[in-house]
């Protein structure tokens, strides 16, 4: 193993899902001094306090070595250890990228997609690592801690590691302060005792980057643009919002500001900003400020929505299960039967509103799945709550006042009824012999650990899929106007579904990747065309450094994650309808992070993305194959309503023209 790669495990915290806090620099240069000393040890190169010198050019075929290998090998000056630390620090985010993504390979690591790191359940039950040779090494964490705390000698790898550790204040960082005061004299003694890790450890101690305000020159305010740059946008006023930022984004740059209502923004838009939020989001942006007033109408004082940090990531964990894919695949015969069933109450001949049709056919699937209830008309009430609440204290449109007009109380009342439909449906005589759901694991949790998610959290937690569901169900309606939109596409789907349901319901086995191809891309591109949700709100509670610009702390953060996807560097013809973007050889979703962001970027993006692809494939096929649609009228244009969620506006309608196979799955 590389001695990035054991930096980087030492430093991981079970409890947060990320790595102990170390300041930014000093971190660049223990993972620039890791790669020096990794090439030490492999007889590349030899150092003491003042030169260091090649020995062997011969890359070693490791690409996390060999590119700094080869830059010592071209440069004929002779430099001091310090020069090449700062130097390779500069590349200190493509080297814990490439150690993260060779962990992970190993199975030593699992990456989550809100970008949390945890052990893979192998090694944390038996803390030991495996290597490429089939055999086992022992987890750093309790080598170290050995080595400083029962007097073992360790090796001259972890005297290194120690160290370096050392140069950056890790061990402080790492240790409990009664351990560290019990270790500090052996953390000095080891760290002298390795000569080429002295070197690099004193290299990295006495780089020294000054701080941002000393270190920055003057610079040009951030581009701003106000009410009027709104309004005279046709792409704005058409309510296509992740287009419109696309636009300010190629007129101004990644980094902008919006000045209009009254609001002061910090606009992100840009692949190289996603995966930066993804990277780094943690350390400077938080979520609760504007959730908080949203969360407190459905009685709750915090939510999965509003955690940061290790709190979030507890929380995510407790809930993964129940979000995941797992679960529809485990209830395909009642997601098919649902779906039937909504089919059959559209009738033949019948106009349908296709929002509110879409919204009523994933809720009850979502309901059913999560919480497993039959939410009724109950649907009706809590999508109006939650859009008049989103209106008040998010988007800041509505004063208070307009959640409390009559209509508004009969839908709380309604909201308070369905937690104690909930509550009561799941006592452990109701849920004997049934699937576990989202609402068991939530109800474990409270019942674990009552201050962590006490009763009167419990009811929001419940509806939270509930309320996903109201965005899923948009997807939807987007959905199903491209099928129509694009009949070409809507025949190649209807043919796909007949050979899926050819020898009648398939089961899990049967849906995969070959099977349902073409659903598959199609929803891809629903996703990146008609991103529902399209910005997350943050506020910066630390001052940092981005894009050459600075950004105070306290600003307001919107991240515009998918104006991505209207870049043309990354796909062609961007607001074109086309599925093969998704196949080789284009494969445009995976030139690089940050491009393809459908559910979002950084520690809040979407925990059921799977479980969504695949649910709305499903709906996708069974539209497909039992239903033939038409527009009305049948020279409609799609027109978005972006408040307070992107969806097809009222006027999108269509028409039951017959049924291709009965509703009867038999």
């Amino acid at each position: 193993m590389r001695f990035a790669e054991e930096i980087l495990l030492l430093l991981l915290s079970e409890k947060t899902g990320y790595f102990i806090p170390i300041p930014e620099w000093k971190m660049s240069c223990v993972l620039a001094g890791s790669v020096l000393i990794d090439l030490s040890f492999e007889n590349r190169i030899d150092s003491d306090l003042e030169t260091l010198t090649l020995l062997d050019p011969t890359p070693l075929g490791d690409p996390l070595l060999d590119p700094t290998l080869e830059e010592i090998a071209q440069d004929k000056q002779v430099h001091s250890p310090q020069y090449w630390v700062e130097r390779i620090a500069k590349r200190s985010d493509e080297i814990s990228n490439m150690t993260l993504d060779r962990l992970v390979k190993m199975g030593i690591l699992n990456a989550d997609e809100g970008g949390f790191w945890s052990l893979s359940g192998k090694v944390a039950r038996s803390r030991r690592y495996p290597t490429v040779d089939g055999k086992t090494g022992e987890e750093i964490k309790s080598r170290i801690s050995r080595a400083l705390l029962d007097d073992e000698i360790p090796d001259p790898r972890d005297f290194a590691i120690i160290g370096l550790m050392n140069s950056c204040d890790g061990m402080r960082a790492l240790l409990e302060p009664e351990e560290y005061e019990l270790a500090e004299k052996r953390i000095e003694l080891f760290s002298g005792m390795d000569l080429i890790g002295r070197t690099i450890a004193s290299a990295v101690r006495s780089s020294y980057r000054p701080p941002a305000s000393i270190r920055s020159v003057q610079r040009p305010p951030l581009p701003t643009f106000g009410l009027f740059g709104m309004l005279s946008s046709k792409t704005f006023r058409s309510g296509n919002l992740p287009k419109f930022m696309a636009e300010k984004a190629r007129e101004l740059g990644p980094v902008f500001r919006i000045n209009a209502g009254g609001r002061d923004m910090v606009v992100f838009a840009s692949a190289e900003l996603n995966r930066w939020v993804g990277h780094k989001g943690r350390l400077y942006l938080r979520t609760q400020d504007y959730i908080g007033g949203f969360q407190r109408e459905w009685g709750t004082a915090r939510s999965i929505a509003s955690m940061d940090g290790a709190d979030h990531f507890r929380m995510r964990k407790a809930v993964q299960a129940g979000n995941s894919r797992a679960v529809v695949e485990d209830r395909m015969a009642e997601v098919l039967a649902m779906g039937r069933r909504t089919f059959a109450n559209w009738g033949v001949g019948n106009v349908i509103a296709g929002e509110m049709a879409s919204q009523r056919l994933i809720g009850e699937q979502i309901a059913q799945l999560s919480v497993s209830i039959d939410p009724g008309d109950i649907l009706d009430a809590l999508l109006a709550f939650e859009y008049r609440a989103l209106l008040v204290h998010v988007f800041r449109i509505l004063p208070k006042f307009t959640l409390r007009t009559p209509a508004m109380k009969r839908a709380h009342a309604r909201v308070l009824d369905l937690y104690a439909q909930i509550h009561a449906t799941h006592t452990p005589a109701q849920r004997e012999g049934k699937r576990r759901d989202l609402v068991d694991d939530l109800m474990e949790l409270h019942q674990g650990d009552p201050q962590f998610l006490p009763e009167t959290d419990l009811g929001f937690a419940f509806i939270a899929p509930i309320i996903a569901g109201h965005y899923l169900g948009s997807a939807m309606a987007f959905a199903i106007y491209e099928m129509l939109a694009n009949p070409d596409l809507l025949a190649k789907l209807a043919d796909e579904a007949d050979a899926l349901f050819a020898d009648g319901d398939p089961d899990a086995e049967k849906i995969n990747p070959s099977t349902i191809d073409v659903a598959r891309r199609f929803v891809m591109e629903v996703l990146r065309l008609h991103v529902v949700i399209p910005m997350h709100l943050r506020t910066a509670m630390n001052a940092f450094e981005v894009e050459d610009m600075e950004i105070p702390a306290y600003s307001t953060i919107l991240i515009a994650f998918p104006a991505v996807h209207f870049d043309e560097k990354y796909f062609k013809d961007p607001e074109t309808f086309d599925i093969e973007r998704y196949a080789p050889p284009r494969n445009e979703h995976k030139q690089a992070a940050g491009v393809y962001v459908p559910f979002g970027v950084g520690t809040h993006m979407c925990g059921g993305a799977r479980w969504t692809e695949l649910q709305m494939a499903i709906n996708v096929l069974l539209v497909a194959r039992h239903l033939e649609l038409e527009m009305v009228p049948a020279d409609y244009k799609l027109r978005i309503n972006p408040l307070p969620k992107l969806s097809p506006d009222k006027k999108f309608k269509f028409r039951v023209v017959r049924h291709r196979h009965p509703l009867d799955p038999a």
